[in-house]
């Protein structure tokens, strides 16, 4: 059974015994699909900000060679020296680190920071290259007036179609304006129409160009979400939801690798639960391993705890940063809940189950390793199951 198979299928199963559940949880497609956006969004802002580090610099390159082989400095000193300025200022602002992503609206914040600072700079160089254009003071400089329109324009379609809408919009502020001044010029009508013809491969080129990385971008979402589906398989039981053995292990190991004190573990066992399934059938049986699944998951809420399914019908748990009295009290809890919950029956009857708890905190100056607690906690499950079942029993 996979993990999406088994979400939808406690979902199902939970609906027929009365318990008191948390609210309607995420389902685990839905979570992977908010994974594939979060993946995907994270990967278009690494995307736009590499190819948009360098770029910056060349409008400012690009302006000093139409100053320098002009008069337009002579006429224009502060003019011409504050636009520099401000071309390197939004050349500078590309290089900004970027904060940690942890969501949607921080990935979405910083591409729309990025773009803002590649939208304002296209529409920055559109104008100074109309201004250029129309004034005689530049007129010397006029084949690098249209060279510097020409090839950023081409840059900025093919390097920032990361998103095709805003490559539009940047490409059109800065080719529509000269194309406006080529018209109102009216000196050369070959020209103008040569740069219809660039505009119109400029508007393919973004087409392409968008195309190609939005296949590439959704090969690679596709292939880190099957890579972080399968991690999850391999964490977390089928059909508890919990995490499995192996994951809680490895967290268990590290909890008590530091041999200080501060973690406790619980062990559960659901009582007679072989009785439920002759009895009932295996269906019920799967109703009672969701429903203890989820009054564990309770149990640990606002805890720094790990619920798990260990096997069967058993189920552990561990909890940092507690003391034993404190996970006394959680396993108290969880009993209580498992005593309270009534399982319903196609036929409307009812039954209910009950659970052995073994409970310790682990001690450096008594346990060895993770093993050493584990051995004393389970010794003193089976003692609560010796005593009667149905209650819990603390090795301190």
């Amino acid at each position: 059974m996979s993990f999406a198979e088994g979400a939808m299928r406690r979902e199902s199963l939970s609906t027929g015994h009365n318990l008191r559940m948390n609210p309607p949880r995420m389902t685990t497609i839905t979570a992977l699909r908010r994974a594939a956006t979060l993946v995907s969004l994270r990967q278009r802002v690494a995307d736009l900000r590499e190819r948009s580090l360098l770029g910056g610099l060349f409008y400012v390159f690009s302006w000093g060679l139409i100053v320098a082989f002009s008069d337009g400095f002579e006429i224009y000193p502060r003019t011409t020296v504050s636009a520099g300025l401000l071309l390197l200022a939004l050349a500078a602002l590309r290089f900004l680190p970027e904060s940690t992503l942890p969501n949607e609206q921080a990935a979405a914040r910083a591409q729309n920071r990025i773009w803002t600072v590649l939208i304002c700079t296209a529409a920055l160089w559109g104008a100074l290259m109309v201004w250029a254009w129309l004034d005689p003071a530049f007129a010397e400089a006029r084949a690098l007036i249209l060279l510097g329109v020409v090839s950023l324009a081409t840059a900025f379609a093919q390097i920032f179609a990361v998103g095709r809408k805003l490559a539009f919009l940047g490409t059109a502020l800065m080719v529509l304006p000269m194309l406006g001044a080529l018209v109102y010029s009216v000196e050369n009508i070959g020209l103008l129409l040569m740069m219809a013809v660039n505009s119109l491969y400029l508007v393919g080129v973004i087409f392409r160009s968008n195309a190609e990385y939005e296949s590439r971008l959704a090969l690679e979402v596709e292939l880190r979400t099957e890579r972080d589906r399968y991690v999850r398989l391999s964490r977390l039981d089928a059909l508890s939801g919990l995490a499995n053995r192996g994951h809680f292990q490895t967290v268990f190991d590290a909890a008590t690798a530091a041999h200080e004190s501060g973690a406790v573990l619980l062990v559960l066992d659901v009582d007679r639960f072989k009785l439920v399934n002759d009895r009932y059938g295996h269906s019920a049986g799967d109703r009672v391993i969701i429903g203890v699944g989820e009054a564990l998951r309770e149990c640990l809420q606002g805890l720094d705890g790990l619920p798990a399914r260990l096997g069967g019908e058993e189920f552990g748990a561990v909890i940092r940063g507690v003391d034993a009295s404190r996970g006394l009290a959680v396993a108290e809890d969880l009993r209580r809940r498992v005593n309270a919950m009534n399982f319903t029956l196609a036929d409307g009857s009812e039954f209910r189950v009950t659970a052995s708890i073994g409970v310790g905190a682990f001690d450096p100056q008594r346990h060895r390793d993770s093993d050493a607690l584990y051995r004393e906690v389970d010794a003193a499950l089976y003692r609560a199951k010796e005593g009667g079942r149905n209650r819990v029993v603390s090795i301190n």
